[in-house]
């Protein structure tokens, strides 16, 4: 991507576009940060791995092969009570994220509740995302699980795994979380977020 962004400079591009399945949350850091580390504004487009089938799929505007998305808009909060071992404990919250609308030419906010499927990696180690917990917000399997289950489970159970809002998780200040959206396109966002040293912001 440094490569593009300074041959891209060179020959006097005022925008670079960057194509791919999938990206990390630091490739996209970069991106989002554009002039700063690039050197001229950059936006990630998403492709869908429909375009592996080559020409066995119909190329219209409808099938949405390529996709402008906002990395996952969270909120990470540290709560008043801390572990036994007097590790930090936190919360995040998916908030949404943007995506824009090739057929309508609009963009589309996307609420936390209103996607797919969401995971968060509590100790992000820069290399390997380990989801620790997941959630399938956007989805009407649910009923028919508990149904199968014959109502084991306590409801708050199945409302948290279709929330946008994480268990209470321990870790220490100064370490990184990742969450990773697949969007209704099956674009997979994520996005990497430091546990800071700040008071207790809700519970």
């Amino acid at each position: 991507m440094l490569d593009a962004a300074k041959e891209a400079n060179v020959k006097g591009y005022r925008h670079l576009y960057v194509i791919g399945f999938a990206i990390t949350a630091d490739a996209r850091a970069d991106i989002d940060a554009g002039e700063d580390v690039l050197g001229l504004p950059a936006t990630f487009v998403a492709a869908t791995m429909d375009l592996q089938m080559g020409d066995l799929l119909k190329n219209q505007r409808s099938s949405q092969i390529f996709s402008v998305c906002g990395a996952p808009d969270i909120e990470v909060a540290r709560l008043d009570e801390a572990a036994e071992d007097d590790t930090p404990r936190w919360q995040v919250k998916l908030l949404g994220l943007d995506v824009f609308d090739p057929v309508t030419m609009q963009p589309h906010h996307a609420a936390g509740d209103d996607v797919p499927c969401w995971m968060l990696d509590t100790a992000y180690n820069g290399m390997v995302f380990h989801a620790d917990q997941v959630f399938f917000p956007k989805t009407s399997a649910w009923d028919s699980l508990r149904k199968a289950l014959k109502a084991t489970h306590d409801e708050a159970v199945w409302q948290h795994l279709a929330g946008d809002t994480s268990a209470p998780f321990a870790a220490a200040v100064g370490g990184d979380i990742a969450v990773k959206v697949i969007d209704e396109r099956g674009n997979e966002l994520p996005v990497i977020r430091r546990l800071a040293a700040e008071p207790p912001q809700r519970q």
